[in-house]
């Protein structure tokens, strides 16, 4: 069920991705990087449990000359050999994109540093006698360094290592 609805969502995602007209080159201070209207989703990997899921955020807002703002959505999974896990997390990103301070002026590359701040929403079930539950846990955060690749204007890959990591694509809504 779980690659049913990973397939169904990158195929809609990706649809509406194509779907959009974008004529705007620049971000919003004219710098060269793509951030505000970008809907960045990648499948990542946390290093604690070896959990694996998949993660999506939606660059809505300029916060400063080089500084945006995104809700983000995640889906993780993992299991100790005696729990299952999975958490739902709902948060925002913050995305500082270093173009200008490391002087790239490639429309094709972005440079970042991001940060995550929310909350999960876990459900574990036990193995055996155990009880199992759902918890809703009071913070989450990340932090990591990142790189994106436009390929064109409504689509590129992106790369973040950090607290986790992550693979995925990027399209420009």
């Amino acid at each position: 069920m779980y690659k049913i609805i990973v397939t169904v969502l990158f195929f809609t995602i990706t649809n509406f991705g194509f779907a959009q007209d974008n004529t705007q080159k620049k971000s919003s201070n004219n710098t060269n990087y793509q951030g505000v209207g970008s809907l960045n989703v990648g499948i990542g990997m946390g290093f604690n449990h070896g959990a694996s899921g998949i993660n999506a955020d939606y660059e809505f807002l300029q916060l400063g000359q080089d500084f945006t703002m995104g809700a983000a959505l995640s889906y993780y999974g993992w299991d100790t050999g005696y729990s299952k896990h999975n958490t739902f997390g709902l948060g925002v990103r913050f995305r500082w994109y270093a173009d200008r301070v490391l002087g790239i002026t490639s429309n094709k590359w972005d440079v970042f540093a991001s940060g995550d701040i929310g909350f999960g929403i876990t459900n574990s079930n036990y193995y055996g006698e155990h009880q199992g539950g759902n918890n809703v846990s009071p913070i989450y955060w990340g932090i990591g360094i990142g790189t994106k690749y436009h390929i064109s204007e409504k689509i590129g890959i992106q790369a973040i290592i950090g607290t986790g990591a992550q693979i995925g694509v990027t399209f420009g809504l």
